[in-house]
């Protein structure tokens, strides 16, 4: 087994509340390196001089994520949102995993969700529900489909790459902006380098009205309604880099792209039904060229908006307390 060194890389954009227990969960798990990029100044309680500050003013969790990567000198890079927490093991199994194969490039793993103060709470969400890992050596690797609704447990914060491979995807990253785990997913397995799916949970996931949801604190409809076209817009936009990422390495015409075309449609429909930018033809759009029965709510959202955006609107908004509820 080789020796392998690990970068934490923090990004925080806005948020100050939870981002000491963040560095400080990345340090006390053995981190050799701890670089925290931010929008905002000020020490980082009882983390002072044990971490590398990188000042980014742009939003883009992209922009951060490569600013970070690249200087980092770790020979991995492990990524940290500033309100999650690393459990104590994570480093020491990141440094097991990377330096007994040399070929890997892409280590992720599951997550247990934590509320606002740090408690344990069950979620009620298909991007941390019904997934096994453990399928992947299994799957085909052209299914992106299955592989994010089935298999992958992917999130920023348990993101983990080699920093050599990953330099190369810089300029995508950037262009990309949004959806980074899926985005570093997308990019191993375009390649032929190593990948492994974990089941053990090595982060603790922090859900609250600040991250995840449009819902979850949004104090009206309308709120709700700015939040979701901002997002939407953006995983859009991440969606469509993507797909011509694989079009330029796979041609057209794969299972693979075509996911990725079918959510950016998606994307584009529920920005465009948020923002009034002619819905009704975004949802033509998003029921012939969408993800069709397999992602239904797309759907039958789509079918409502061509008789009634407003009723859409209200029925995504309705749909999203369900999808986002906590117990």
């Amino acid at each position: 087994m080789t020796s392998v060194t690990v970068s934490a890389v923090v990004t925080a954009h806005n948020r100050r509340g939870f981002l000491a227990e963040a560095v400080r969960s990345a340090l006390d798990s053995g981190a050799d390196e701890v670089i925290v990029v931010r929008n905002f100044d000020g020490p980082i309680e009882g983390c002072e001089g044990r971490y590398r500050d990188l000042r980014c003013d742009i939003a883009d969790t992209g922009e951060k994520e490569a600013r970070g990567l690249e200087v980092a000198t770790g020979d991995v890079v492990a990524y940290l949102d500033d309100d999650d927490v690393w459990e104590a093991t994570k480093v020491p199994r990141i440094r097991e995993r990377f330096g007994s194969d040399g070929r890997l490039v892409y280590f992720c793993h599951a997550q247990r969700a934590i509320d606002r103060s740090g408690q344990f709470v069950h979620a009620t969400h298909r991007e941390i529900e019904g997934k096994d890992p453990t399928q992947f050596a299994s799957a085909d690797r052209d299914d992106l489909r299955f592989l994010v609704e089935r298999v992958w447990t992917g999130n920023n914060s348990a993101t983990v790459i080699r920093r050599s491979w990953a330099l190369g995807w810089v300029p995508t990253l950037r262009e990309a902006g949004w959806a980074c785990d899926l985005f570093w997913f997308v990019a191993a397995l375009l390649g032929d380098g190593g990948i492994e799916l974990s089941p053990e949970p090595l982060v603790r996931l922090r859900l609250h009205d600040q991250n995840m949801s449009q819902t979850r604190g949004a104090s009206s409809p309308d709120e709700f309604r700015r939040r979701h076209a901002a997002s939407s817009t953006r995983f859009a936009r991440a969606y469509d880099v993507m797909s011509r990422a694989v079009v330029a390495r796979r041609g057209t015409g794969s299972p693979f792209g075509r996911f990725l075309d079918q959510g950016a449609t998606a994307f584009h429909f529920f920005g465009d039904l948020e923002t009034g930018t002619r819905p009704r033809a975004a949802a033509w759009k998003a029921i012939w060229h969408g993800p069709g029965l397999r992602q239904r709510g797309v759907l039958g959202t789509a079918f409502v908006a061509l008789l009634s955006p407003a009723e859409a609107r209200r029925l995504l908004f309705r749909a999203s307390l369900r999808r986002w509820e906590l117990r």
